[in-house]
């Protein structure tokens, strides 16, 4: 079933691809977008970017990169096979516009298949679709540059005095990105990064204001980085366990109505634990039943889903948010530490984890949402997808760390023209909000899930994805959060004492290096 609803989905969206001959470039009416500035280029090679639209460079000083144009009194819902309000005028004049994309062979996470890809499968076929759809209305082309090493590409650039990199994936934080002074600060592009099509909590996590009070954003998460769905931690279910489980309680429904909580977790955990070997041990390698199998990741998974911050940013500026919240940070780890060590409950290898999962040996299984990619090809498998749970129903909204697998996008300072980079930006984001991000979740809920309301789960789950600089800047102190619950230590205090000093340092080091 799940085969036939991915072939169906595919070949709906084939289908779209040959009908958009006929689709005219009246624009969509959305909320205002940032630029309808840029500067006309030549347009005679297809390597030199190039807009119609006219216009200068702004600071992004104050962030506000709000669009100057008036924005229509009525809105229509968005498609993503016209233009968006603002850009109606936009030409590339031909332009090519290419994106250095890490190919994944070293160690599987392929960038390059977001940007361009020849599979058959949905997401990929949505991926052509967009690309597609960006040819006709602007009159350009998208390519990539599916490499193991992006440096020498941007180099080669810099050197030769020619931009032929567009923009390109950076992995595992993208600090030494803002540092090093190669790339542009994204303010100064004209992006609207109050759209919806960007993720607006890494934007807030991740503009630093340099010590002139500039606004500065070196890295950018729209919805063309699909890392940033499938590098989301969240819990996997085993629905055929789940149906035998003695709680009875509809899952779903509960994480509805915020009655998702980790007590509640550990009671399904505790109850669907079943141990069958006959050595009063529960090991799911035996054939024992497990209430919950996860990685040593999982406890970063567990303190995130509290949405406390170890490294906050408060309009710009980045400081230690442990101190400010030792209470909630103490009672978070005494919970989580709690739950870890929940009878029924064992960690293990990542592979195991899916073993786990595709042999109904486990209810939960806590893993990145690519483990149902790798999972898509086992038969007779029913699985869904959960959040984290609440640390009481009284908490705002759920939380989700993203893995530093995650890939950021940066423009490096070599492109010539970067207001009509940020122009491409905006609506390839666009593009992807409304063409590309809905294919995924079909592709997951449907094809990988086969479950409807994992659809929904999934929307949550990316809703509620959250960033931190004491990970992904600086890993070594999530690190220690991640120890006091596997070493079922409490040390928040201690920690904060030690910490908070040379921490301040960091950030102020930070600072200094973009502010130079």
């Amino acid at each position: 079933m799940k085969r036939i609803l991915a072939l169906v989905l595919s070949l709906a969206m084939i289908l779209v691809v040959f009908l958009m001959a006929g689709c005219g470039d009246d624009p969509t009416e959305t909320t205002g977008s940032s630029s309808t500035s840029g500067t006309t280029g030549s347009g005679s090679e297809t390597d030199n970017t190039s807009g119609t639209s006219g216009g200068s460079e702004t600071t992004g000083g104050s962030g506000d990169t709000s669009s100057s144009a008036t924005e229509p009194t009525e809105t229509a819902e968005p498609d993503g096979y016209s233009k968006p309000y603002g850009f109606e005028d936009v030409d590339f004049g031909g332009a090519t516009f290419t994106i250095a994309a890490d190919d994944g062979v070293a160690d599987g996470w392929d960038a390059s298949k977001e940007v361009y890809s020849e599979e058959t499968d949905t997401i990929s076929v949505a991926v052509r679709l967009r690309n597609e759809v960006m040819q006709e209305l602007y009159n350009c082309t998208i390519q990539v540059e599916a490499v193991g090493e992006i440096g020498p590409l941007i180099e080669a650039d810099r050197t030769s005095g020619t931009d032929r990199i567009k923009a390109y994936t950076v992995k595992y934080g993208g600090k030494g990105t803002a540092e090093d002074g190669a790339n542009y600060n994204l303010y100064t592009l004209g992006i609207n990064f109050e759209n919806p099509w960007w993720d607006q909590t890494y934007v807030d996590t991740y503009s630093v204001r340099k010590n002139n009070g500039t606004m500065t954003l070196y890295t950018m998460i729209g919805d063309f980085a699909l890392s940033s769905f499938s590098a989301t931690h969240a819990i996997i279910v085993n629905k055929d366990v789940l149906a035998t489980s003695p709680v009875q309680d509809d899952i779903y429904e509960l994480v509805r109505n915020k009655e998702w909580t980790m007590d509640k977790f550990m009671e399904f955990i505790i109850n669907t634990a079943q141990e069958s070997s006959g050595n009063s041990e529960l090991h799911w390698s035996e054939g024992d039943i497990m209430g919950w199998v996860r990685t040593a990741h999982a406890t970063h998974g567990l303190h995130a889903a509290s949405g406390l911050s170890i490294i906050e940013n408060n309009d710009g500026v980045l400081s230690l948010a442990v101190g400010n919240h030792l209470t909630e940070w103490s009672t978070v780890m005494e919970t989580a530490i709690a739950v870890w060590d929940t009878q029924g409950s064992e960690t293990i290898a990542y592979t195991d984890v899916q073993e786990a999962l595709s042999s109904a040996t486990t209810l939960f299984g806590s893993e990145v949402l690519d483990v149902l990619e790798r999972m898509k090809d086992t038969e007779n498998v029913s699985v869904g997808v959960l959040p984290y749970p609440l640390y009481s129903e009284s908490q705002e909204n759920y939380a989700h760390y993203v893995d530093n697998h995650i890939y950021a996008y940066a423009v490096p300072t070599s492109v010539s023209n970067p207001t009509v980079m940020g122009e491409f930006l905006e609506v390839y984001a666009f593009h992807s909000r409304y063409l590309v991000r809905p294919a995924w979740i079909d592709a997951y809920a449907y094809d990988y899930c086969s479950d409807a309301d994992s659809a929904e789960m999934l929307e949550i789950i990316l809703d509620t994805r959250t960033y931190d600089p004491g990970y992904l800047w600086w890993s070594q102190y999530e690190s220690s959060f991640s120890g006091f619950i596997s070493n079922d230590q409490n040390e928040v205090t201690r920690w904060n004492d030690r910490n908070a000093a040379t921490i301040q340092n960091d950030i102020n080091t930070f600072v200094e290096k973009i502010s130079s």
